[in-house]
């Protein structure tokens, strides 16, 4: 489905139902917006491993603007604020009042910028493997330093520092880094994930020269007022564990939980326990 907002026709799906029978009424469920990361990925990251989640809310997955199915746009526009606005646009269009929302990586980063920009509009933030500025880049390299191979440590900067040059130099980076992002090596696993999402190379190498080295949402932090959880794990070399504590020292409604056996993306790697916990959070009152 499309729907254009801010002069930009973005992809979004809807898993689950937004209201259900329970004896004699109709209940509604609380409405769950999952950015994925990137820059130049989509929302089939998070499939089909979010999918049980509709058992309690309904899911809206979006494609950020020229990124996956959305319209391909002069990316000097694909600002963080102006990702956060379109978020704020498509909620709007789809006629949700307040939302919980989701954000992995660099889609984490998005809801940060959202939710300082948006705080009305939100009920719940959900913070995973991301960080709160530009300053996880150098955590990383930090990281990979004693992780990494000879190979991986010289091809990172490439990507990170928006200095890839066409697909094939983008698809050669993946091959040599993707296995950086588990913690166990599932060579079809990572296949099968590795090549879901429709990659977009141009808005990549922009953001990552041009609004990353700017990033820095930490001194709006403290300010945010609704409930937050913040996921980590241990073996997440690209937003290691520091910059997930950092944000649970700035967020004073915040929870902090440290997926032990994963990489990058505890979702697929400790995926039982990664629903239990967002279930928990979501459904839970006051929380």
């Amino acid at each position: 489905m499309f729907a254009t907002v801010n002069g930009t026709r973005l992809y979004f799906d809807v898993e689950g139902s937004g209201y259900v029978p329970v004896g004699s009424s109709m209940v509604k469920r609380p409405v769950l917006f999952a950015v994925h990361g990137g820059p130049g990925s989509d929302h089939s990251d998070f499939k089909p491993w979010l999918t049980p989640l509709i058992e309690h809310m309904q899911i809206v997955y979006l494609d950020l603007r020229s990124n996956g199915q959305s319209e391909r746009v002069d990316p000097a526009t694909c600002t963080l604020e102006q990702l956060a606005d379109d978020i704020e646009a498509l909620r709007i269009y789809l006629g949700f009042d307040r939302i919980h929302l989701l954000g992995h990586s660099f889609g984490g980063m998005v809801a940060q910028v959202y939710a300082s920009r948006y705080p009305a509009s939100l009920e719940k933030l959900l913070l995973i493997c991301t960080a709160p500025s530009k300053e996880f880049y150098p955590a990383a390299l930090e990281f990979a330093s004693r992780v990494a191979t000879p190979e991986q440590l010289r091809v990172i900067p490439e990507l990170f520092e928006g200095r890839v040059e066409n697909e094939e130099q983008l698809i050669a980076w993946w091959d040599i880094n993707f296995p950086l992002y588990f913690h166990v090596k599932d060579e079809q696993l990572m296949m099968e994930t590795g090549n879901r999402p429709i990659g977009s190379l141009e808005v990549a190498n922009y953001t990552f020269k041009h609004f990353i080295p700017q990033y820095d949402v930490r001194p709006k932090l403290p300010a945010l007022s609704m409930p937050v959880l913040i996921v980590a794990a241990r073996y997440d070399w690209i937003t290691p564990v520091s910059q997930s504590e950092e944000m649970h020292q700035l967020i004073p409604q915040s929870e902090l939980i440290v997926f032990e056996e994963s990489g990058h993306m505890p979702f697929i790697e400790e995926h039982d326990a990664f629903i239990r916990k967002l279930v928990d959070f979501v459904v839970r009152e006051g929380a």
